[in-house]
């Protein structure tokens, strides 16, 4: 029997991430659901993963189920069952993240993972707070955590990347839901790499979103993942608990506005998803690589990036191509490989060059 594919959603607890991790149960994927822990968290999310796939069982079994010629009571085929998973973690720190991803690739044995996607995250308005390891906290969820959990779970990208022709269509995909196409450039990433003096909300999102394009770009260049497709995208404004941790005079509009313009999580899950779900069909990813912003690459088309052969992919949150920042350049990308694999480092995750 073929095994189901598997991917592994971070952050799959609520929000976004918890309807990606629906809509690829509901494709038949075995997800591997990462998250807080907590008194019967475990029970909770199997039990919703149970229910995604359900549904999925019910309409193929229906579908097939067709009688024949004197059968009046046909049985629809059996559908084995599809073993979910959720691993505990507290992505605030890092050495958590290590084990967490370690594990997974351990238990995988000779199998491997056909997704990742990345979603933890928090909305405050808070200064430079410090995670266990003396990292921002906001920073640890939107960039550094992301980035260890990218890197930890390559083994096991790469095992399934092998048994699929083709450089870029197809294979498994590791992607971050952040802001892919929306941040500007984080200017200060040799000054100031950590943000630890010039802390500011924007300064924040930027350096996040600039670092997930640059070190995502340096994975996907690196030959042992030209197999992976490395996807940087942005929800949009989505009617989740995003805000939480808010002031209630800043939280009370955002809930305002979500109820009346913001998508629903089940519809910025479908969206995201698309690219797993052309990829696991072994096509085309469905999206056009950008050029590096500004960079001038030698045979690469400017608006299109047609030509490009390795890169990061950006994806608006219509599922559309996006853009790259003017400040994606070669030589920010290996500052920003260098810090990353600094900070990375002090929690015990040693990054090769």
């Amino acid at each position: 029997m073929t095994r189901p594919r598997t991917a592994v959603v971070v952050g799959a607890t609520n929000g976004i991430g918890k309807a990606i991790s629906c809509h690829l149960a509901r494709e038949g994927y075995q997800v591997i659901a990462v998250g807080r822990g907590g008194e019967g968290r475990r029970d909770e999310v199997l039990s919703f993963l149970e229910k995604c796939s359900a549904e999925s069982k019910t309409a193929a079994a229906a579908a097939a189920a067709i009688p024949t010629s004197g059968d009046d009571d046909p049985s629809p085929p059996s559908i084995p069952p599809i073993g979910h998973e959720f691993r505990p973690c507290d992505a605030f720190d890092l050495s958590q993240v290590k084990t967490c991803a370690s594990d997974i690739v351990r238990d995988r044995g000779g199998g491997g993972i056909d997704a990742l996607v990345m979603t933890q995250g928090m909305a405050t308005v808070q200064s430079f707070t410090p995670t266990v390891d003396g990292n921002d906290m906001k920073l640890t969820l939107h960039y550094w955590s992301r980035a260890a959990f990218a890197y930890c779970l390559l083994p096991a990208m790469r095992r399934r990347s092998s048994s699929i022709c083709g450089i870029m269509p197809g294979g498994p995909v590791i992607m971050s839901v952040l802001s892919g196409g929306v941040h500007s450039p984080y200017v200060k990433y040799r000054t100031d790499p950590e943000l630890r003096n010039n802390y500011t909300i924007v300064n924040a999102a930027n350096l996040a979103g600039y670092y997930t394009d640059l070190f995502l770009d340096r994975l996907a260049s690196t030959p042992p993942n030209s197999g992976i497709n490395f996807v940087h995208a942005a929800p949009g404004f989505v009617n989740t608990n995003w805000g939480t941790e808010m002031p209630c005079y800043i939280r009370g509009p955002i809930r305002i506005l979500q109820r009346f313009v913001g998508k629903s999580p089940s519809e910025c899950a479908g969206f995201m998803v698309g690219p797993i779900l052309r990829c696991g069909s072994s096509t085309d990813i469905g999206l056009i690589m950008p050029s590096s912003g500004g960079v001038g690459e030698s045979g690469v088309d400017a608006n299109t990036g047609a030509g490009r052969n390795r890169g990061v992919y950006i994806m608006n949150e219509d599922g559309t191509s996006g853009k790259l920042t003017k400040g994606h350049t070669p030589e920010a990308m290996e500052d920003v490989w260098r810090t990353t694999k600094d900070v990375l480092g002090r929690s015990g995750i040693q990054l090769e060059d």
